[in-house]
Parts: C-alpha cells; structure tokens; sequence
C-alpha cells in the first residue's frame, strides 16, 4: 500500500469512528428518556433537614408571600410568613401554608413539628402584628389535610382543619380578612 493510501484510510476510519459514537451516543440518550427525561422527584425520596441546607430546602418553595424568619432546631420548623399591604389575599396565604406543611411532612422525615405564624408588617413603622398561628404535628392529620388547607375557599377555618393544625386567627385576622369577604 502507498503511504498516501494508509493516510487517507486511517483518516476515513477516525471519522468513521467518531460518526458511529456520535450516533451511538445519541441513540443512546433516546433510549434512556433524552429530552423526555425527568429527574427524580424528591417526593419519592426523603430530605434530612439541618441548619447546613436549611435555605436552599426552603428555597425550593415558590410562595407569594416571603419568608421574614426561620429558624430550625430539634425537628422543629419555625416560620414566620410576612405580609405587607392588603394586597395578600387569604387564599395566597393558604396555599402558602399548605406548601410548607407539604414541604416538612411530604419531603422531610427528621420534621416532626411546624410553628407556623404569619404576621402583618406595617408599612411605615415596620412593627409586626400576629394574624395567624399554627402548630403543625407530625401524625396528628390526615395527608388530605394539605391539600384542604391548600384549596379552603374562607376566611375561617373548619373544626377540623383548627384542630388538625391547632390553628389560631387574630382579632386582627378578622378585621383584615373577614370584614372584606
């Protein structure tokens, strides 16, 4: 064979080589899901909080109204949710509860209590003022009650939901969110 000739085959069969991973490999992605891959969910699998992950776990949660403080310690969660202005509606608030009590009781195992209140920040003074509390317990609702606490469409609570997350709403409560229903 000419040394031109072994050249040029030993090029054509790099490139033929490289064409045949690039095929494999993108076969092989289809097989495996490709673009219709989905990650595995955390819904499935249990997360440990700790003061370590504490702000990317919570930072997971999409809410309209933020959080203004946390805090972690012996299994149990403490939030406070902040809301400015009447612009917040009761059933924002909802939701928001519900994602949190999901987030603890669904995705962590190591939660066993949520003290959740939200509180109402005065705009010029910046003095906070207790709306409403819950003292969430590991065991002591159904799992449905999440998704009730999620879709309640009044501003007061049934027995059960008052009893299941032992919830308490404020005279302030009332006057915000009772008086304009």
């Amino acid at each position: 064979m000419k040394p031109g000739m072994i050249v040029t085959a030993s090029m054509l069969s790099t490139i033929a080589a490289v064409i045949l991973l690039v095929v494999f490999q993108s076969l092989h992605t289809r097989t495996w899901g490709g673009e219709r891959a989905e990650p595995v969910t955390a819904s499935h699998q249990t997360i440990q909080l700790t003061n370590d992950n504490l702000v990317d776990v919570l930072s997971t949660l999409h809410m309209s109204t933020p959080i203004a403080r946390v805090e972690w310690k012996q299994s149990i969660l403490t939030l406070d949710l902040k809301v400015k202005g009447t612009d917040t509606s009761y059933t924002e608030i909802y939701e928001n509860m519900a994602a949190v009590v999901d987030l603890s009781f669904r995705n962590m195992d190591n939660v066993d209590q949520v003290l959740l209140r939200v509180m109402a920040e005065d705009e010029w003074t910046h003095k906070r003022h207790l709306l409403l509390a819950a003292d969430i317990r590991r065991g002591e609702w159904p799992m449905y009650a999440i998704d009730m606490l999620r879709t309640w469409k009044s501003t007061t609570f049934s027995d059960e939901l008052k009893d299941w997350f032992h919830l308490m709403q404020t005279e302030l409560w009332k006057k915000q969110f009772e008086m304009t229903s």
